[in-house]
């Protein structure tokens, strides 16, 4: 796991393309790293939870609490609020404005918690915003494996990763990660 997904008081975006979740499968990693005591509220506009997946991937459901906001503006504004009552949150939005970003980055950091931001978005968008830690673009990989890509990073550009999903993961081993070269 890259030590930017994991740092304390930090907000990070995760995209991929339209039609995929590959985001969403290594927000569930990420967040079945930390620590047990840490609860997760999760917060969609549509949501498309499944439980027994969460599990599968690693994350408990008994830490999680789901959330359906009518809009954009109300999953940024409840992530906002969890995050600052330390609770690591992720909320999956279609839009993000660059005064958004910087309040839930503000919120993770007050919080000192972990934050993410699931969005369907190209690399680049002319609302992109330096606030958050670092933004990923995340897809399929063969072998059932998330290829994740930073786009921005705080500090120095880490190389791409893929992230292995085993079918029964132990709860006591590290997730499978391999590093693999940046090109270009």
């Amino acid at each position: 796991m890259p030590a930017v997904l994991r740092r304390a008081g930090a907000m990070h975006e995760l995209r991929a393309p339209n039609g995929t979740a590959a985001h969403a499968g290594l927000a569930v990693r990420v967040l079945a790293v930390l620590p047990a005591a840490v609860p997760v509220l999760w917060v969609s506009a549509a949501p498309d939870w499944y439980p027994p997946g969460l599990v599968w991937a690693g994350l408990d459901p008994a830490r999680c609490l789901f959330a359906q906001a009518p809009g954009d503006a109300e999953v940024l504004a409840t992530l906002e609020t969890a995050l600052r009552g330390g609770m690591a949150g992720v909320g999956e939005c279609g839009g993000l404005t660059r005064l958004a970003a910087k309040r839930l980055a503000l919120a993770a950091k007050q919080g000192s918690t972990l934050g993410l931001v699931l969005r369907h978005a190209p690399a680049c968008t002319a609302q992109d915003s330096t606030a958050f830690a670092s933004r990923w673009m995340v897809s399929a990989a063969p072998g059932g494996q998330l290829r994740a890509e930073p786009l921005y990073t705080k500090g120095p550009m880490p190389g791409a990763y893929l992230f292995t999903l085993e079918e029964e993961p132990d709860a006591a081993a590290p997730l499978a990660v391999s590093m693999l070269r940046r090109t270009g």
